[in-house]
């Protein structure tokens, strides 16, 4: 049987070492008494059931399980109404359009915000902070110019609808006839 001295532990102090021995890899085996293997379990060889929680989440995009396309993608991997065959396939574009800017405005806005706080704790070659601020505004002004760029993205997406319904309204007035024709008025009637 080995001593605390032999596996190169201090009694001595109010403090202790930490042993010279270095620890087993957590691959080996370690046998308690008896050869039981305590390796998977850490209680000692109590009773410790495990417990697994697993959760399935299906998020159904266009018809389609979510997992399998970029998000917003419509069938095929293509950005919704990117054929252009129907004034509702140029909605559907401009929209997505819209709303992916709008998010993707919002996202480097933030990005803009957290680069520029993270810079200004970085002094200078001198050590000081003095220059921080500007030189932080400096670099961040970029990526909210791109934020800017991603909000004309929006205003101009909503644009190209409200253009092009203005430009082809007489022609769409003739197509949706067809479609939406309200109930002929006759010629008699109670009134």
């Amino acid at each position: 049987m080995s001593t605390a001295a032999d596996q190169g532990w201090d009694w001595a102090g109010p403090q202790t070492k930490q042993p010279t021995i270095p620890p087993r890899p957590r691959t080996e085996p370690t046998n308690g008494p008896g050869g039981v293997n305590n390796s998977t379990n850490r209680t000692g060889g109590a009773f410790a059931p495990s417990l697994g929680l697993s959760v399935n989440k299906t998020t159904v995009v266009n018809g389609g399980p979510g997992g399998t396309r970029g998000p917003g993608r419509g069938a095929g991997g293509k950005v919704p109404g990117s054929d252009f065959m129907s004034n509702e396939d140029i909605r559907a574009f401009c929209e997505y359009l819209r709303k992916d800017s709008r998010n993707r405005a919002t996202e480097r806005a933030m990005d803009a915000d957290h680069l520029e706080a993270v810079l200004r704790t970085i002094p200078d070659a001198s050590g000081s902070l003095h220059g921080s601020r500007p030189r932080a505004r400096r670099v961040a002004r970029w990526l909210r110019k791109i934020a800017a760029a991603e909000k004309n993205i929006q205003k101009y997406s909503a644009m190209v609808y409200g253009t092009f319904e203005r430009e082809y309204e007489s022609d769409l007035r003739k197509v949706g006839k067809g479609r939406h024709q309200p109930p002929p008025a006759s010629k008699f009637g109670w009134r």
